[in-house]
């Protein structure tokens, strides 16, 4: 009964008056029901109220708050915490309905937590927009794709998740070429448009909610992204930094005031950068063919310069 009362509610803050009858056929009870529903919400202290005749219907008041009976404190903070995060990973067309969820469920409490994914020119919270409404709606996109090596090449794809993981966003999609799922890295998504044609959901790996795989540029998603053991010296002038790169259990600190890292990676060119971001304050102690590889970045890199 409790979730009917709630859907309710959120049905109502989406319009400004639902019929009796609609709201019954939604939630597969009588109309009778809904009458003494409506009754429940407002000796609960939720400003509901019904009109009859022709244009009449069931309502809330502008601006309500939920009374702490029907949900307590804890819950409604949690509820609020999780609108604030949602807002900025939310539709724009949803902004409007996650405002009155947050008006909802008003506290005296100040804003706690800021999140906010897009970058600086605006170009990735609207591709991130595109593909979301693309996922929600079960429709198929084409773009350009730029793997590890640079090369580019038109895709055609079902889109099912975005995940976040390790500092960037990736798609999981089922991949028209490829006639496979597959995991692309959504900066390097180019030139993205939605077509007028349907599909039918995939599950991943079994679940909706795996965990994002590390990037495998165009190779199979995998939920157990293969990791290395990576063993780096870094010179004590970097303290500042190395406690925002690593975790605690992570750093060993020497008698000489330079800190031992022992982490584990699944390497892509993020770790490549992260690595190379500390020279030449930086030495890598294993794998050996990691080092190699780095010098061989660098190598390169003072060519060109």
């Amino acid at each position: 009964m409790v979730n009917r009362l709630f859907g309710i509610c959120y049905q109502l803050m989406k319009r400004e008056k639902i019929p009796a009858r609609e709201l019954a056929e939604r939630y597969e009870v009588s109309v009778r029901t809904i009458y003494r529903d409506v009754e429940m919400l407002s000796m609960a202290g939720v400003p509901v109220f019904a009109s009859k005749g022709r244009g009449g219907g069931i309502s809330l008041m502008e601006h309500c708050v939920i009374d702490k009976m029907f949900v307590n404190e804890d819950e409604k903070a949690q509820i609020l915490a999780a609108l604030e995060s949602l807002r900025e990973t939310a539709p724009s067309d949803n902004t409007e309905l996650l405002q009155k969820l947050g008006d909802f469920f008003q506290t005296s409490g100040s804003n706690w937590v800021s999140i906010d994914f897009s970058d600086w020119s605006g170009r990735q919270e609207m591709l991130f927009s595109l593909l979301k409404k693309a996922i929600l709606q079960s429709r198929v996109i084409a773009f350009d794709y730029y793997s590890a090596d640079g090369k580019m090449e038109h895709r055609i794809a079902e889109p099912i998740q975005l995940c976040f993981k390790s500092h960037n966003w990736y798609l999981r999609a089922w991949c028209r070429n490829r006639q496979d799922m597959r995991t692309f890295k959504v900066l390097r998504i180019k030139r993205p448009e939605i077509l007028d044609e349907s599909f039918s959901f995939r599950r991943i790996c079994g679940r909706n909610a795996e965990p994002a795989p590390a990037e495998q540029d165009d190779k199979k998603t995998s939920a157990c992204p293969e990791l290395t053991t990576v063993i780096l010296e870094i010179e004590g002038s970097q303290a500042y930094r190395i406690y925002d790169s690593f975790g605690e259990e992570e750093i060993f600190p020497e008698e000489n005031g330079d800190f031992l890292i022992r982490t584990a990676y699944s390497i892509d060119d993020w770790v490549y950068g992260v690595i190379l971001s500390y020279c030449p304050y930086i030495k890598v102690h294993e794998p050996v063919w990691l080092r190699e590889k780095l010098h061989h970045i660098l190598q390169k890199s003072s060519e060109k310069i």
